[in-house]
């Protein structure tokens, strides 16, 4: 665990066969919100340090960006020690949800909207997840400048507590149809994020980025 930026904890596994780095984080903003449940086992891993961050405070969101393990799987986990806990989500992930029998409360968003709750404000975009192309999401938390790329932005190497500096616009330009096969719903994609100011971009696998301007 290693607070990476302005009140964000970064939690992670680096796979060495793979060279590759899956994150969580925890904004532990009033209220907090956890981004990427991780699969059951990460989930319990990095459970008993979130209690000791938040101690007598309550987890009260979690965000979910698609339909894959690492995303999801640990949502049971959190939910027995956090009862009252929200997961925010597009429809179609609530629908992968409810039918995998995960019985949560569930805010689900579409693009362009926002979600204001004490010291958050969240705003999200579409994100076609790959492969194929499903209803997810992206968002930035416009009090902090903290953008979550989930699979957006991908480097392999170990980026455990690891940063690296670039531009927002080179970074959205970058993004590729190997992350989003479909060039028209990628070029929506790339407008929707430039329209977005961040300061800090929490990725979901790789190093982290410092915004430069």
């Amino acid at each position: 665990m290693k607070e990476i930026y302005k009140n964000l904890y970064q939690f992670s596994v680096y796979i060495p066969p793979m060279d590759f780095t899956i994150h969580q984080y925890l904004l532990a903003s009033d209220p907090a919100i956890l981004f990427a449940a991780g699969t059951v086992q990460q989930a319990e891993t990095v459970l008993p340090e979130i209690q000791k961050i938040l101690g007598d405070r309550g987890l009260k969101y979690i965000f979910i960006s698609h339909n894959e393990s690492d995303e999801m799987g640990g949502i049971p986990v959190f939910q027995r020690a956090y009862p009252n806990v929200s997961v925010i989500c597009s429809q179609l992930t609530a629908r992968e949800l409810s039918g995998l029998g995960i019985n949560i409360d569930m805010i689900v968003k579409n693009g362009e909207e926002n979600l204001k709750d004490g010291e958050l404000n969240l705003k999200f975009a579409n994100y076609p997840s790959e492969v194929h192309l499903q209803n997810g999401l992206v968002c930035i938390e416009e009090s902090s400048g903290i953008f979550y790329s989930a699979d957006l932005m991908l480097r392999y190497g170990n980026g455990v507590g690891n940063t690296i500096k670039s531009k927002w616009e080179d970074e959205v330009g970058n993004i590729s149809e190997e992350r989003v096969p479909n060039k028209r719903k990628l070029e929506n994609l790339k407008t929707d994020l430039l329209n977005f100011a961040p300061c800090f971009v929490a990725v979901g696998h790789g190093y982290c980025i410092e915004c430069e301007v």
